[in-house]
């Protein structure tokens, strides 16, 4: 079982830096985990003390019902793939992958099946007699995956171990990682910056942000239902955009105000709860919910093309409206250049509007 259970955890450096801060979060066996945020939020922190490399300042870590905090790391039956992969250079790819299974006192004829095996399922046979430095950077990550995998352990640890390969290899790792989630089905718990990755690999997704977890949820609930406007922005390429804007109400009618545009609302449910004739909020909208052609149960504003970005697929087109900056995702083919006036239909039934004090959601427009 690959169960873990952080109960109020919290990780102080010395000269009282404070990294983690009260840490809550029951990871189910077989899951994919993955941890994400900026630097410094504390991920690869947690992922540490959940291997036995950090101490815990207080609280308790639980695997499989077992509190761990003062259990070495050798005997929490997991295994870490590091992000420089940390390969010992004088060694080669088979005496790597044997090391760990040495230590343990595992007979040679097993440690020979188990790394013969390992190797013909993450492809390496034709590696296992050259040494680190022989091997491309997506050769090592091949090797490192290898070398956790042969322990056989109830929980992989992974923290960035895509981030030194190139465009092209992490999204084939990304797919390889996948796969062996799936055929080893064994707790994974995937440490790292990047929101796609986290996007394509989790089954959960934790967001972090200055030691606290932010959201818990799966990826496309995180998507959907940030819990605020940092997950919003973070979560998403292009970011959400988000705009101030100031809500008025009377009797029959909701309008929408910023710069000099002001738009008519029809009148929601979120906005009959609304207490304050006089609502300024933050509003958020998704590049990919910004049109450039009329769409049903939208809003037109007209504004200037101030960056046009090509990404091959699609057209990131940056937009001057008042005041605010917008960017619309929208198709390749498009054609437009910077100083164009352009016309632009906004997805009403996609408009977020979160709390401009704690900036918290308050839900969906619509």
């Amino acid at each position: 079982m690959g169960e873990v259970v952080f109960k109020n955890i919290k990780k102080v450096y010395p000269g009282n830096v404070l990294a983690v801060k009260d840490f809550n979060l029951e990871i189910e066996d077989k899951e994919f985990i993955v941890l994400v945020g900026p630097s410094g939020c504390g991920k690869s922190t947690v992922l540490r003390m959940v291997a036995g490399l950090e101490d815990i300042t207080n609280g308790d870590l639980v695997i499989d019902g077992k509190k761990v905090n003062k259990v070495a790391s050798k005997d929490r039956d997991i295994a870490m793939v590091f992000q420089n992969y940390a390969l010992y250079p004088h060694m080669t790819v088979y005496e790597n992958m044997a090391m760990g299974l040495k230590l343990r006192k595992i007979p040679k004829e097993e440690i020979d099946l188990k790394i013969r095996f390992v190797a013909k399922l993450i492809k390496i046979e034709e590696l296992l007699d050259r040494k680190p430095k022989a091997l491309s950077g997506g050769q090592q990550q091949r090797v490192a995956l290898g070398r956790a995998i042969v322990r056989n352990p109830n929980v992989f640890l992974m923290d960035e171990p895509l981030s030194n390969l190139d465009s092209k290899l992490r999204v084939q790792m990304r797919t390889e990682i996948i796969k062996l989630h799936k055929e080893l089905a064994t707790t994974f718990i995937y440490v790292t910056h990047d929101q796609t990755e986290a996007m394509t690999m989790g089954t959960k997704i934790v967001v972090m942000k200055d030691g606290l977890i932010q959201q818990v949820a799966s990826p496309m609930e995180i998507y959907d239902n940030p819990i605020n406007t940092f997950v919003a922005g973070f979560i998403g390429t292009p970011q959400m955009n988000f705009i101030d804007v100031k809500i008025s109400i009377d009797d029959e009618n909701a309008y929408m105000k910023f710069g000099n545009e002001k738009l008519k609302l029809k009148i929601s449910k979120l906005l009959l709860n609304m207490k304050e004739q006089q609502n300024e909020m933050i509003l958020g909208i998704r590049p990919e919910y910004i049109h450039i052609e009329p769409i049903k149960n939208c809003q037109e504003l007209v504004g200037i093309v101030d960056i046009v970005e090509h990404m091959g697929a699609e057209t990131h087109i940056h937009i001057q409206i008042s005041d605010e900056k917008l960017i619309a995702r929208v198709p390749y083919e498009v054609n437009k250049n910077v100083g164009d006036k352009i016309k632009i239909f906004i997805d009403e039934t996609k408009l977020y509007l979160f709390d401009k004090t704690d900036h918290k959601l308050i839900g969906k427009l619509y």
